[in-house]
């Protein structure tokens, strides 16, 4: 049996550069390290066609190479079209190949996925033992409706969903992803800000249940028989994680890593030993300087509770340099709309303050997040301010972005308010919900004013970050993400002045140059 995953072609988010954007799929890479452990027979194979720079003709003379008799893909919204032309690539090429489906997207819209036809069935949530087998029985239908965690129409066209599957518990148990089935050397590849590039993760799932986010809900635990989801957190013991750090770094000469964790620092126990394996390690010189750099997700409360426990500290000797802060609102009525709990304003405030007073070489990234149903320009000016008053060195002033599955979107499409379903716009930048007063038009233009606005504060921040910042790496991010901030704003700009009749937003995610080739 011949298995591929695969990423297809897509488009660049818009404030990446090509260099940096594209990730390994550590999804992928998960699913067949599992795959080669348990059915060690299965020819296996990862292909990233991001990672690789392969267009759409490339993608379709590989695919009439050999066969093909299991193709698995896996995505989030924004990507999801895409996956879904390669499905009907495959389809096209090998009829008889079967097609899987898995990720935040395809495990939340099951019906409208598997009515399409050019997907068979569909893994949902943690996927590797449901996808092994799955594997195990790809020619026999028969067993499908006992193997837990699946999705697909029986042989009358009805939708079957199989019980869900109970989490790993033991995430230790699962083998070493299999980063050895792509070229390492495409990632970070040229990158001054992020050379030598890896994605990876250390738990799953999270503490808490915001509104707009998949990721706990993918990841959370079912309870029994009324298909409530809660939040459920699972970590690698730290000297799993260490492990993996090393083997990274020694074996394929990796130097930046990018943790996906929803929450990297969700548990106090597993930084602090973290850290202290890679204080006590060859990754951290004689003289304290680390020779890693890490980026990293983190919750605003754990940073002031790790900050009083001296675990801070030691992340930051032992590589941590970049960090992302969902502030999301600073208002309560925001944030409780949301469903984001321990995150009130003073408490980000405090934590982005431990950065820029205690560690100044952290490059600290918040998030908030405009268009709920009551905001009114007053309240996106508002959110777009507190980013000084917070003291962050930069923000993403992000419209609310209903995936499939989470409350925001059921609340959305009940409420008539999700206007724009086409799935590239799900990119966090491009507006696909109004509000009770804005219209995605009017949502789109407070970006380019945000951007734009030539206040005293904004000229203060881009002159010390431009001129008077020591660190290099800082003054490089802060002009990259500057530039294509202001980029976009001019863009969005010029199409409010010369198209003022178009009703829906702009599409800003770039097409890279190999995309079709």
């Amino acid at each position: 049996m011949r298995v591929i995953l695969l990423r297809p072609p897509r488009y660049v988010w818009p404030f990446n550069s090509e260099t940096s954007a594209f990730w390994q799929p550590l999804g992928l890479l998960c699913l067949a390290a599992a795959v080669r452990r348990e059915i060690p027979d299965v020819e296996i194979e990862v292909w990233d066609a991001p990672g690789e720079k392969w267009g759409w003709r490339t993608l379709r003379r590989r695919l009439t190479e050999r066969r093909i008799d299991v193709l698995g893909i896996g995505e989030e919204t924004v990507s999801a079209g895409e996956a879904m032309r390669a499905a009907g690539l495959v389809r096209d090429l090998h009829p008889e190949c079967l097609v899987v489906a898995g990720g935040t997207y395809f495990a939340y819209t099951i019906e409208q996925t598997l009515r399409d036809g050019r997907v068979d069935v569909i893994v949902r949530g943690e996927g590797e033992l449901s996808f092994v087998e799955l594997l195990r029985s790809a020619g026999d239908r028969s067993a499908w409706p006992v193997i837990k965690g699946i999705a697909f129409c029986d042989s009358d066209g009805r939708v079957v969903r199989t019980p869900p599957r109970e989490l790993i518990a033991d995430i230790d148990s699962l083998p070493f992803p299999a980063y050895d089935l792509i070229d390492m050397s495409c990632y970070g590849r040229g990158s001054r800000n992020h050379p030598d590039l890896v994605s990876i993760e250390h738990g799953r799932g999270c503490i808490d249940n915001c509104a707009f986010c998949i990721l706990w809900k993918h990841m959370g635990r079912r309870v029994a028989g009324n298909g409530q989801v809660l939040p459920c957190y699972r970590t690698q013991s730290a000297a799993r994680s260490f492990e993996t750090v090393m083997r990274l770094y020694r074996r394929f000469g990796r130097r930046t890593f990018g943790w996906v964790d929803p929450t990297f620092n969700a548990s106090e126990k597993w930084s602090d030993a973290w850290a202290e394996l890679m204080l006590r390690s060859p990754l951290v010189g004689p003289r304290g300087r680390a020779r890693t750099l890490h980026t990293a997700w983190l919750r605003a409360d754990c940073v002031v509770r790790d900050e009083k426990l001296g675990i801070l500290e030691k992340l930051v000797r032992a590589g941590l340099h970049q960090v992302m802060i969902g502030v999301e609102r600073d208002d309560t009525a925001g944030l409780a709309e949301l469903s984001k709990h321990n995150n009130a304003a003073d408490i980000c405030r405090e934590a982005f303050a431990i950065f820029r007073k205690k560690y100044p070489q952290v490059y600290t990234i918040g998030t908030m997040i405009f268009g709920l149903p009551s905001d009114t320009i007053d309240d996106l000016k508002r959110l777009a301010s507190c980013q000084y008053e917070m003291g962050m060195d930069y923000c993403f002033v992000m419209p609310l972005t209903p995936n499939p599955g989470t409350a925001v979107a059921d609340e959305a499409r009940r409420a008539g308010r999700l206007v724009n379903e086409d799935l590239a716009s799900y990119n966090f930048h491009t507006p696909v919900c109004t509000t009770d007063t804005l219209d995605l038009r009017e949502l789109e233009s407070i970006y380019w004013r945000i951007m734009l606005s030539m206040n005293r504060r904004r000229l203060g921040r881009a002159f010390r970050q431009i001129f008077t910042e020591r660190d290099r790496r800082k003054r490089r991010v802060n002009m990259a993400l500057l530039g294509r901030g202001t980029s976009i704003a001019v863009r969005s700009l010029i199409r409010a002045v010369f198209h003022p009749g178009k009703k829906q937003p702009t599409l800003y995610s770039r097409k890279p140059p190999w995309y079709d080739i």
